[in-house]
């Protein structure tokens, strides 16, 4: 009886543990991530070395940016998940829905780009763009949108790759993707002049190349010519795992807007300061992805019938990895919270302004990165709509409570309240995802 009980156990003993293969996966999903944001950042100075102007015309596409980076996120949250399905379940065919993904996808962002072109009249007009200004603008948004349609072939690529567990692949068509555009956009605006049109036209080069390199890799598992390419469950995965996803995203879009709004009276200055360091919080914010990330790949690989003890051991593991991650990014937010601010700005009242906000803000990181991990958790293992129903509970609390501040609202109470907003979030989160996870068959 002994033997045949420590034959039996031997497979569990050899089976990896759920924090080990959410620290391996996260690892590798961060890599590409931050390769993600230098890519933004570069774009920018990019942008802010060719003038005034170009930077205009990208504070204008913004709103439009904000729709394209929705559509994105929804295809790849879609596409990581019905990859990892497929494999779990022993399939080969884990590109199945890839081309629904990226039909449907790419109709959105054309529809946008003729909408925007058919409608700029209107919306020059509600956002006060001179006339002069309106040729340019249409050009870079129609143009980012048409080519972004082609970025979607190694985006799509990429969450499959890293759906399957090969998030080390994933993350290297990341980094070949933004070197990539940063050289194809820097060497065509040298020799053509082409200005702000070199960024999606090197876009547009990086995506086929590296496109074709997600192909190469994932040969084995395109889909067949013979099959249909448009498939009524692969709609299914993006209304359930890509939409809710998507509306996330101009969610915080609009959260955004609304803080602005309860900040309408303060200063320049405080306003400056507290978008400051909210942009700031932006770029943590990929350690916590790649943390619910890494968990959500790990479980959606796992074998079993009855999902629940697996996703409930995800989602401690999630926690686990976050907290020690985000306790240390928030105490050196807190200790180093004037070099920080100095670094963002040389104005030094708006250096003051982000530097408080991190006195109050930092404290609170760790939770604050439990939970968008434990909520990228919940994204990307099918619990997608689970998700953004907490992310607009709270963020509707959150925004009831700061307009019901008596006027003016400083960047002080603001930040003081989304410190507050941390601790209440993170308990509410935790709360409701294990009730979720433990209710579900």
């Amino acid at each position: 009886m002994a033997a045949l009980t420590r034959k039996d156990s031997a497979p569990q003993a050899r089976k990896p543990s759920l924090i080990g293969e959410t620290v391996r996966l996260s690892g590798s999903i961060l890599v590409g991530l931050l390769a993600g944001l230098v890519l933004q950042v570069w774009t920018l100075a990019f942008l802010g070395r060719l003038g005034s102007e170009a930077l205009y015309i990208r504070a204008i596409y913004a709103p439009v940016g904000f729709l394209v980076l929705a559509v994105t996120e929804g295809l790849v949250v879609a596409a990581q998940v019905s990859a990892g399905i497929a494999t779990r379940n022993g399939r080969r065919d884990v590109l199945r829905s890839s081309p629904t993904h990226i039909a449907v996808g790419g109709g959105v962002l054309l529809l946008t780009a003729a909408v925007f072109a058919a409608g700029s009249d209107v919306v020059f007009g509600v956002l006060g763009v001179e006339a002069r200004n309106r040729s340019g603008v249409v050009a870079f948004v129609v143009a980012v949108c048409l080519t972004s349609v082609v970025s979607l072939l190694p985006y799509v690529g990429g969450a499959a790759l890293r759906g399957m567990g090969r998030a080390g692949a994933s993350s290297l068509l990341s980094v070949g993707f933004t070197l990539l555009t940063m050289a194809a956009t820097a060497s065509l605006n040298a020799v053509t002049g082409l200005g702000v049109l070199a960024v999606p036209i090197g876009t547009l080069v990086a995506g086929a190349v590296v496109g074709a390199v997600a192909g190469v890799l994932l040969r084995e598992h395109l889909p067949q010519v013979s099959k249909p390419w448009l498939r009524r469950d692969a709609v299914v995965e993006l209304r359930s795992f890509g939409a809710p996803v998507a509306a996330t995203f101009l969610l915080l879009s609009s959260v955004n807007f609304g803080y602005l709004w309860v900040l309408r009276d303060a200063g320049t200055a405080e306003i400056a300061g507290f978008g400051l360091g909210q942009n700031a919080t932006s770029f943590f914010t990929v350690v916590a992805l790649a943390v619910g990330s890494g968990a959500a790949v790990a479980v959606n690989l796992r074998p079993g019938e009855d999902r629940r003890p697996i996703n409930s051991a995800g989602l401690t593991a999630t926690v686990q990895v976050a907290l020690p991650a985000y306790a240390v990014i928030g105490a050196l937010a807190y200790l180093l919270r004037h070099p920080l601010a100095g670094m963002l700005t040389s104005d030094q009242a708006i250096a003051a302004i982000a530097a408080d906000y991190f006195l109050w803000t930092g404290p609170t990181f760790a939770l604050f990165g439990g939970t968008l991990a434990l909520l990228t958790y919940l994204e990307q293992i099918g619990r997608a709509s689970a998700a953004f129903t907490l992310n607009m509970a709270y963020f509707a609390v959150l925004l009831a409570v700061a307009l019901c501040l008596p006027p003016p609202v400083g960047s002080t109470t603001l930040a003081r309240l989304l410190a507050a907003g941390n601790i209440v979030g993170f308990a509410t989160c935790w709360y409701c995802a294990r009730h979720l996870i433990r209710r579900a068959r």
